[in-house]
């Protein structure tokens, strides 16, 4: 079970997560971040319960493209495992630049070059290969170096947030129990940010063919995960937010802009601010851990969903294969890694802030696992009606996460193309990543109906392969 848990813990990174999410979900949602983030936590829990009821029944490694096929149809499946690949692999690109900024900072202030671009490449490739090595060589080798350093960097972030309330003189914050000055649109805008915090909780069942008592521990991992991280993201937003009220700046025209909003590190940044800056460099190195944490589970659950897929025809047959010795789907270990690493590389190369471009990543990234959270969650109560099983809340709680990922996705596109409407328009390079989603599940949907016009014999078999017999758990 840690293991396992650890997979899921290690894909949401949550020090990682806290590093920047909260910067990026305050512009727009200001003191209502915290909300964002309980509105997340919420809705993962209703898709995480739905989870849960196939990881009780179905045990594989194709995780959500093996259990949307079983109820859903060999198609859907499909949809949900391509949103997945989509999803591991923008959230191992924007890890990827979190490592680099986070290192950089810890470089900066020990007064060694740490912003310039050579170097912020080299801890790119740094970060990816050591993930890319490590994930090659042995799966408990990696979860179990995943729960270490993740739990050593959310103790490292908990003493933080104890640090400001004492600071502060309390816990209390009016201004955000208050929600002052905060719009309903901007909470909403927020929450596909938020949500992508809770991102990759449900890698633990890609791990079920490799795992231990796998119908009671993979559903166990999945809802435990998404509840104690999203306590953490709770207690750490707020923090966030409570520590920098008041430390307000002035942009070049003359406007107020929050302390937040402007700082580049806002965790080390905190800690200069409530006097123990010397713990700045234990949050960079915390946070850095982290984010090699995620990128090595983001490979991980990437290479077992391509691999699965593989096996079925679905991709080159070389990416099905395993190491010898080691026991790795070390092919499609690799194949999902590289583009972890070229598009930091690419952009670096034209000048992107690597915080601007993590916001992107994390965008994209959220649009393919909301495919694959509203195709579980609608999913989940159709496939307990056909074996037999009433489950009222799993009706109730599958509508909810659906239509919840539907209203999040829309209202993070369409009324921010609208000039002076209620949301906040579409800046930055945000406007046209709705449409690199929509490409990426164009490609997915004619690949998927040229590979069944080819091979209609092995329709009927999608997702059987690496499968035990179903069973359910009390």
């Amino acid at each position: 079970m840690p293991e396992v848990f650890a997979q899921s813990v290690a894909n949401m990174a949550p020090s990682a997560a806290m590093a920047l999410l909260p910067l990026l979900v305050f512009t727009t949602a200001g003191n209502g971040t915290w909300l964002s983030f309980v509105v997340a936590a919420i809705v993962m829990l209703c898709v995480g319960y739905c989870a849960a009821q196939f990881g009780r029944r179905i045990n594989s490694a194709g995780s959500f493209y093996v259990w949307v096929s079983r109820a859903l149809g060999p198609g859907f499946g499909h949809a949900a495992g391509w949103g997945l690949l989509l999803g591991y692999i923008g959230t191992g690109v924007a890890v990827v630049y979190g490592f680099a900024i986070y290192g950089g900072d810890f470089l900066i202030r020990a007064h060694l070059p740490g912003d310039n671009g050579v170097i912020l490449i080299v801890l790119f490739a740094v970060d990816l290969v050591l993930a890319t090595v490590l994930a090659g060589r042995d799966m408990s080798l990696s979860a179990k170096t995943s729960l270490i350093l993740e739990g050593l960097s959310v103790t490292v972030i908990l003493i933080l947030c104890v640090a400001t309330w004492i600071h502060r003189g309390g816990v209390i914050d009016g201004s955000q129990f208050a929600l002052k000055g905060v719009s309903g649109p901007g909470v909403v805008v927020g929450v596909v940010l938020a949500i992508f915090a809770f991102v990759g909780f449900e890698s633990a069942g890609s791990l079920g063919v490799e795992s231990k008592d796998p119908f009671r521990n993979i559903p166990r991992a999945i809802l435990w995960s998404a509840f104690l991280v999203g306590i953490f993201y709770l207690v750490a937003s707020y923090s966030q937010v409570f520590g920098f009220q008041g430390a307000n700046t002035k942009d070049a025209a003359g406007n107020m802009i929050a302390g937040l909003a402007v700082s580049g590190a806002p965790l080390p940044d905190l800690a200069d601010k409530t006097g123990i800056g010397i713990f700045a460099y234990a949050i960079d190195l915390g946070i850095v851990c982290s984010m090699f944490a995620c990128t090595l589970a983001c490979i991980n659950a990437a290479a077992r969903v391509l691999y699965t897929m593989s096996h079925d025809g679905m991709g080159h047959w070389s990416l099905g294969s395993i190491h010898p010795v080691r026991r790795t789907p070390h092919i499609a270990i690799y194949v999902v890694a590289v583009p972890m690493l070229l598009v930091p590389i690419i952009t670096q190369v034209v000048k992107t802030s690597p915080v601007t471009a993590t916001g992107w990543a994390g965008s994209v990234a959220v649009y393919g696992f909301m495919l694959a959270y509203a195709l579980i969650s609608i999913g989940a109560p159709i496939f307990l009606r056909r074996s037999g099983v009433s489950s009222p809340l799993t009706w109730v709680l599958g509508i909810v996460g659906v239509l919840v990922m539907l209203f999040v996705f829309w209202a993070n596109w369409i009324p921010q193309t609208i000039p002076g409407g209620a949301f906040p328009e579409l800046t930055a390079g945000y406007q046209y990543l709705p449409y690199i989603f929509l490409a990426w599940v164009i490609v997915g949907v004619a690949y998927y109906l040229i590979w069944k016009s080819r091979n209609p014999e092995k329709v009927e078999k999608v997702g059987s392969n690496f499968q035990t017999p179903d069973e359910a758990v009390a």
